[in-house]
């Protein structure tokens, strides 16, 4: 009895450590830790992340061939923001650099150079030579109604001539006019609508936008816009707000919100520029989050360490997460473990009786 009470000891001993482990894992998985197993960062994290990873990959070896190339393209937008990283990471540019762009800059933005560029952006987005450029020229016209009345118009002119007809454009000039009246009776809400459309519509005439966005924007307008509704329109016997289903505004109200949030902590022009690594509405608001911690630095940091690395570093595993992870982990080894001391044992015990038959 007494035996067989230590024998049941032994055993109870041997299984606490896996028994534990197992109640620690039940009562982890009840919690739900892989129903929502990331969590944002805060700005603060988000800075500190980027900044460190931002610190390890800039220096001169890494600048140098990136400015050559801006030089030889005359790239101001590229060249400003390499400026940039240079003075944020402490790296002195080569004195003869430095003199090349000064150079382009002075040829670029003397007074008549600078007039007739600027008047060149304003017509067209896609002429802008920097991110200044587009904000002082381009900006002030189209992020008004008559920058959505100048799309129409450039729709206008494609029909007559036969040519293709920018659909998204359109749409997004038709969802802008629209929204800009209900501004008022919203009392303002819309004009995150109006604010996004303008954004949008900017970035697609630069060729900023993603592939992926185009064709869920596409999508998007294709559902809220009348289009059957057009001819009333161009005879003004209907207001482009009655040209829009509202009830359809939903995500792209969601990814104005975004791209108003990311033109507040950097500019609307940095914006434009900013959209190309948007692919959905998700990621605007990724976008949204780094430009929070970020700030005029953002663009910087995407041109360093990439898309995947900026959006990765808005989230990290929730402490439930790691700690179910572990511990799950730790079973695991725990089962692997005893098998082969089980198994081992057994063996030893086999070459024992082995041994002692050969003795006898």
């Amino acid at each position: 009895m007494i035996l067989r009470a230590l024998a049941l000891l032994h055993l109870g001993l041997l299984l606490l450590p896996f028994g534990l482990t197992l109640a620690c894992v039940v009562w982890l998985v009840k919690q739900s830790p892989f129903a929502a197993p990331l969590m944002d960062r805060t700005s603060e994290q988000i800075e500190a992340r980027l900044t460190r990873a931002m610190a390890r990959d800039v220096d001169l070896a890494w600048l140098l061939p990136r400015v050559q190339d801006a030089i030889i393209q005359k790239d101001l937008i590229q060249m400003d923001m390499l400026v940039g990283l240079a003075n944020d990471h402490g790296v002195v540019l080569p004195r003869t650099m430095v003199e090349d762009m000064i150079e382009i800059d002075a040829e670029t933005h003397g007074l008549f150079a600078r007039s007739v560029r600027c008047g060149s952006c304003a017509v067209n987005v896609a002429n802008c030579d920097s991110l200044a450029q587009i904000g002082a020229c381009a900006l002030p016209f189209e992020l008004t109604p008559a920058g959505d009345v100048n799309a129409l118009r450039r729709a206008g002119l494609d029909y007559v001539a036969g040519d293709a007809i920018d659909r998204l454009d359109v749409g997004l000039a038709v969802v802008g006019l629209g929204a800009t009246g209900a501004v008022i009776a919203t009392g303002g809400t819309s004009y995150t609508v109006k604010a996004g459309t303008s954004v949008l519509r900017m970035a697609r005439r630069l060729g900023t936008l993603s592939p992926e966005l185009t064709t869920r924007l596409t999508g998007l307008i294709g559902d809220a816009v009348y289009w059957d509704r057009m001819g009333d329109l161009a005879a003004l016997r209907m207001s482009p707000a009655d040209m829009v289903n509202n009830v359809k505004l939903g995500e792209l109200t969601e990814i104005g919100g975004s791209l108003r949030r990311v033109a507040d902590y950097t500019s609307v022009a940095e914006t434009v520029s900013l959209v190309r690594h948007v692919d959905n509405a998700q990621e605007a608001a990724q976008l949204a989050r780094v430009t929070d911690a970020l700030g005029p630095k953002t663009r910087g940091a995407f041109e360093v360490l990439g898309k995947t690395r900026v959006l990765r570093a808005t989230a990290r595993l929730s402490d439930l997460a790691i700690g179910a992870g572990v511990a799950i982990y730790a079973l695991v080894m725990q089962i692997l473990v005893f098998g082969a001391q089980q198994c081992g044992n057994i063996c030893l015990r086999g070459i024992g009786r082995a041994a002692g038959g050969r003795r006898a």
